[in-house]
């Protein structure tokens, strides 16, 4: 005779009745929602949800790596320090 397990108890359900309702707001950013936000209407949607002083962070941050991504720190190879100097000296 094959042994079956247990059935497995039912996972139980959350109270449905006692949620209330959250108040409806009108929405003018957000499309219906049948269709969903393309990526950039997501960052569009997220930049302005941002606080103006955190935008200008964003700014700020933004400019100083376009600054160091177009005007990398070059090393000079050519020259010796002279600690380097000295120490190459014997």
């Amino acid at each position: 005779m094959p042994s079956s397990d247990p059935p497995s108890p039912a996972r139980p359900q959350r109270p449905t009745a006692s949620r209330t309702p959250r108040p409806t707001t009108p929405r003018t950013q957000t499309p219906p929602r049948g269709s969903p936000l393309t990526p950039a209407q997501a960052i569009a949607q997220a930049w302005m949800r941002e606080s103006p002083d955190s935008q200008q962070k964003w700014r700020a941050a933004d400019a100083q790596a376009r600054d160091m991504y177009t005007n990398p720190r070059r090393w000079n190879t050519a020259r010796r320090s002279p600690e380097r100097k000295a120490k190459g000296k014997l």
